[in-house]
């Protein structure tokens, strides 16, 4: 079966990320694949499809409107028809949606957070399929988006690797050093995690130089997060290092991981940590709800970020010995529910949905 991947993006991000997992897949499956996003970005999901010996093609340079790229799509479905277009993101999902439309093609749309733009919504039922990449944005599929449960499947993006790099637990004496990954984007929430921060070492003077933050990543927020820590006088504390493509060498370097976002559907980066062996922290939404369990495999940051922040680190300090034990069990619950093989199945449900084979198709045509 050939397959167009079309994405919005090749951006710094969680979706964009998966996308060597998600091909690979496919192809090892016995499907012909093409990867193909509409416009660049950043670029920063790039050095992963290289790794993985993956091509790509650009839809355009720069940020187009849509009839621009639809009629670029067009042009290229055309000379190279696929049997199905598998969509990522919102405006990947509208390019593809509307091609299929014309062209009477098959689409497969990925959600992957529990929001929605109102085109996404419009049009929800433009597309054959639906998944979601995490068992949150499947509910939030068929409740909110009122899409039948039939046309709806999971397919978590992540898949755990027991050969990761394992980081080394803290020892209670040196500098906590905590991390995050994501783009610098206002859902993530990295602001008020930097204002809870300063509360925190505002109440607690004596662990200023016992503590340490470094956000990974790059985006629109960077000028916003660099003001506020010079604001905060958290020069010495807060690092904005950029985006790395050695996001494990990374991991394994901290003693905690946390993620604050208003709003997630899997957070590859989380579970990452967790591979790692890292003890967590982060809100209860998406897939975070079920992976951070407060006193097993981490802290939950309920309520308001400020006082969570504080509850949770005031624990750390009084008890570190405790964060070892919690990065043991985040490393088993990723090791055991996250497995390769389930990634597999997953991808083998979805495709034997399809309501048509492309012998069958391409003999009524």
């Amino acid at each position: 079966m050939k397959i167009h991947y079309l994405v919005t993006s090749l951006e710094t991000g969680g979706a964009e990320f998966a996308i060597p997992d998600i091909v690979t897949t496919l192809q090892n499956l016995g499907h012909e694949v093409s990867i193909i996003a509409c416009e660049p970005r950043d670029l920063g999901a790039v050095p992963r499809l290289e790794a993985a010996g993956l091509s790509y093609t650009l839809l355009a340079s720069r940020r187009r409107k849509l009839p621009i790229i639809l009629a670029t799509y067009l042009a290229l479905t055309r000379r190279d028809r696929p049997d199905i277009i598998w969509t990522s993101l919102s405006f990947g999902n509208l390019v593809g949606q509307c091609a299929a439309k014309l062209l009477a093609i098959p689409v497969i749309s990925f959600k992957h957070s529990a929001s929605v733009r109102r085109y996404t919504y419009r049009l929800r039922h433009w597309s054959t399929l639906w998944v979601g990449d995490s068992q949150t944005v499947v509910e939030y599929l068929r409740e909110n988006m009122q899409i039948p449960a039939e046309k709806v499947f999971p397919w978590p993006l992540f898949q755990s690797d027991a050969h990761a790099p394992q980081a080394v637990p803290w020892d209670g004496k040196s500098r906590l050093h905590i991390g995050s990954v994501g783009r610098l984007h206002e859902v993530k929430q990295y602001a008020a995690l930097i204002d809870a921060l300063a509360t925190f070492i505002d109440k607690n003077p004596d662990l200023r130089t016992r503590v340490q933050l470094t956000i990974l990543g790059d985006g629109p927020e960077r000028q916003a997060l660099e003001d506020k820590i010079i604001e905060k006088n958290l020069q010495d504390i807060v690092s904005l290092p950029g985006f790395s493509a050695e996001v494990n060498t990374f991991l394994s370097s901290l003693h905690l991981y946390v993620q604050p976002s208003r709003y997630e559907g899997m957070c590859l980066a989380l579970h990452e940590a967790m591979n790692v062996g890292l003890p967590v922290m982060a809100t209860p939404v998406g897939e975070m709800r079920d992976a951070v369990q407060e006193g097993k495999t981490g802290f939950v940051l309920e309520g308001t970020l400020e006082t969570a922040l504080d509850s949770a680190l005031r624990q750390v300090f009084a008890h570190p010995e405790r964060l070892e034990d919690y990065g043991i069990q985040a490393r088993d619950y990723v090791l055991q529910k996250f497995s390769h093989q389930q990634f597999v199945n997953a991808a083998e449900r979805i495709l034997a949905q399809l309501p048509f084979t492309p012998t069958q198709r391409y003999s009524v045509e």
